[in-house]
């Protein structure tokens, strides 16, 4: 271990060096290698004789019109330039991410997979290259660090709306399946007879606020006891994959699975349909300069009154 930390001591120490003795090698000489740097060219020489002194070798061969490398020098360079073109490129990069705005939206599982997702290549086609898109999906919004975020969309209750929110689409409930589990197990006519098919549910976290079987039953009056247990997820996606492959029946969000539903991939098992005092609510930091949050939040609210 203390072999170790020796070692480590010595590259911190001499990594700055070894920088400067990677720039002379390009160049070729040590006052174009000091300009990169903003040193004068005694004082970039005084780094790689430290450097050479630390080390115990030789790596420039002065010459009367430059410098170049010894053996001991080449074979160094060979050994760290890749690095250092990593570091170069790795640097390059966070500058080049800081100066593009970037936009970073907290939406729930659902409405990320199933709204924004089939709408991202538009966004981006409208937007173009210069915002940078980041969806953080998560099942509640205290699952994600509200003050990292510019947008978020989850479902809440609209009379906990503040003033600049915006209502994307009010809960409205309905049971959907595949046409395969219609066909093995056949349809329910009434949300009664739903009590003797297997139901999908979305597992629901204390603070969260969207609709249950057990809410869409109680709306309707729906009263008895189911005949099986239910199969939970922790978020929607997995439901509706479970509804299309044909294992029960599941609750789906009007507005969200409208396409799946338009595929075939899943069809409505009735017209019953429950309206809760819920809905997905958008919502932004205002505090925040920048004008890609407005944009892309502008953005959003208009494809929803289109739709």
């Amino acid at each position: 271990m203390a072999d170790i930390n020796s070692i480590n001591r010595k590259l911190s120490h001499n990594l700055v060096g070894l920088y400067a003795f990677d720039l002379v090698a390009r160049n070729g000489n040590f006052t174009g290698a000091a300009e990169s740097l903003g040193l004068t060219q005694s004082a970039m020489s005084q780094r790689i004789r430290a450097l050479e002194t630390e080390l115990g070798i030789v790596l420039f061969k002065r010459e009367h019109r430059g410098v170049s490398l010894t053996n001991e020098g080449a074979r160094l360079i060979n050994i760290i330039r890749p690095s250092m073109t990593q570091m170069e490129q790795a640097v390059s990069r966070l500058q080049v991410r800081k100066s593009k705005p970037r936009v970073r939206i907290s939406a729930d599982f659902s409405f990320a997979t199933f709204w924004l997702l089939p709408r991202l290549a538009h966004l981006r086609s409208e937007l173009g290259d210069e915002i940078e898109i980041q969806i953080l999906a998560s099942q509640s919004p205290q699952e994600v660090n509200g003050d990292d975020c510019d947008i978020a969309i989850h479902v809440g209750p609209l009379n906990k709306m503040m003033a600049n929110d915006i209502l994307l689409l009010k809960e409205r409930v309905t049971p959907v399946c595949s046409p395969k589990y219609i066909e093995t197990h056949g349809s329910a006519a009434t949300p009664e007879e739903l009590l003797q098919h297997q139901l999908l549910s979305l597992s629901k976290p204390e603070q969260a606020q969207w609709q249950t079987w057990q809410g869409w039953f109680n709306a309707l009056g729906v009263k008895g006891e189911r005949e099986h247990n239910y199969v939970s997820f922790n978020n929607y996606d997995m439901v509706t994959q479970s509804a299309m492959a044909g294992h029960g029946i599941a609750l789906g969000w009007l507005g969200l699975i409208d396409q799946v539903v338009d595929n075939g991939l899943l069809v409505k098992m009735m017209d019953h349909v429950v309206e809760s005092d819920a809905g997905h609510i958008m919502s932004r930091d205002y505090t925040k300069a920048t004008s890609g949050p407005k944009r892309v939040f502008e953005w959003i609210a208009d494809q929803v009154k289109v739709e």
